[in-house]
């Protein structure tokens, strides 16, 4: 089947699958949220309207397969807020990390040294702390697990 997209430059990309069935359209465009509740998930984050307007335009970019039309931008936001709503731990210990590399990054001279360093590594903390606590059942794994095989098709 020809996968059909654009870029955010406005590029057409073209990619043959042969591999990529009907069926397999049809479960990416099976999501557990409705659109009005990932709409409304969007509008009680307590971000800037730019960061929802850019998420809102997320929601919106399509795959062409076929006579098919994948909405595969809903699927990832979909991923994303089962995700943080499954493991709450790993997400608080993510932003955990960040807001700390923040923190970090206000400091005058030294922040800007540190920063680049020390956010990524407390994202990576905060996140593998809180994984420890979310996976004693193994639930997130097969989550992620889960999560990838939905787009196996896509790779090339």
């Amino acid at each position: 089947m020809i996968l059909e997209a654009e870029t955010p430059d406005g590029e057409p990309l073209v990619s043959d699958n042969p591999a990529f069935t009907a069926e397999d359209a049809q479960d990416i465009n099976r999501t557990t949220n409705s659109e009005s509740k990932i709409r409304s998930t969007i509008d009680n984050l307590n971000i800037s309207a730019d960061a929802k307007s850019a998420l809102y335009s997320i929601t919106n970019a399509t795959v062409r397969a076929g006579r098919f039309i994948i909405k595969i931008g809903r699927k990832i936001l979909d991923i994303v807020i089962e995700t943080l709503n499954s493991f709450p731990n790993a997400s608080f210990g993510l932003v955990l990390g960040g807001i700390l590399g923040v923190l970090v990054a206000s400091v005058p001279f030294i922040g800007a040294i540190l920063a680049p360093f020390l956010t990524p590594l407390a994202m990576i903390y905060g996140f593998v702390v809180g994984m420890k606590q979310d996976v004693n059942d193994k639930n997130l794994s097969n989550a992620i697990a889960a999560a990838n095989a939905q787009f196996e098709h896509f790779k090339e």
